[in-house]
């Protein structure tokens, strides 16, 4: 069974990018996610096809929430959300991953989880030039002091 994540790892690592691709940081990558109704959404997952966090030794566990906590302070410097929502699931796709989600003062639906909006609603597509500038933006962020 093909994983998504692990097809853009592979993208990754034969051509050092992939169309959705912000940065490539100490133990994950992080993409920007395809829906944009909540601006500067995007994914970090792991290197590798991990599973189950918990089953991880508790320093790679640690490690990788420090990855997590860099990339939604990349997002709320360039975006400035009200809030930040973070969701590890893995019902659908099997490889461990976040959702960092900014969440914005005029969301209207800013009580509810973003899987209680319809999924044609969330997948809003911006055009190219807008999701460069959105990932060059993040990866600016991330990558200062390196």
């Amino acid at each position: 069974m093909s994983c998504v994540f692990c097809d853009k790892i592979k993208e990754i690592k034969r051509t050092g990018s992939c169309n959705d691709f912000i940065a490539e940081l100490k133990n994950s990558y992080v993409i920007l996610a395809f829906g944009q109704y909540f601006k500067g959404y995007c994914i970090l997952f792991t290197k590798d096809h991990k599973e189950h966090l918990e089953k991880l030794p508790e320093k790679r566990q640690k490690d990788l929430y420090s990855d997590v906590i860099k990339a939604a302070a990349a997002i709320n410097k360039v975006f400035k959300p009200a809030r930040m929502n973070y969701e590890n699931l893995g019902n659908i796709t099997h490889h461990i991953h976040w959702h960092i989600i900014p969440r914005y003062k005029n969301d209207p639906n800013k009580k509810q989880p973003i899987w209680q909006i319809p999924e044609r609603k969330r997948n809003v597509k911006i055009s190219e030039k807008e999701k460069n500038k959105r990932i060059a933006l993040i990866n600016k962020y991330l990558n200062k002091g390196k």
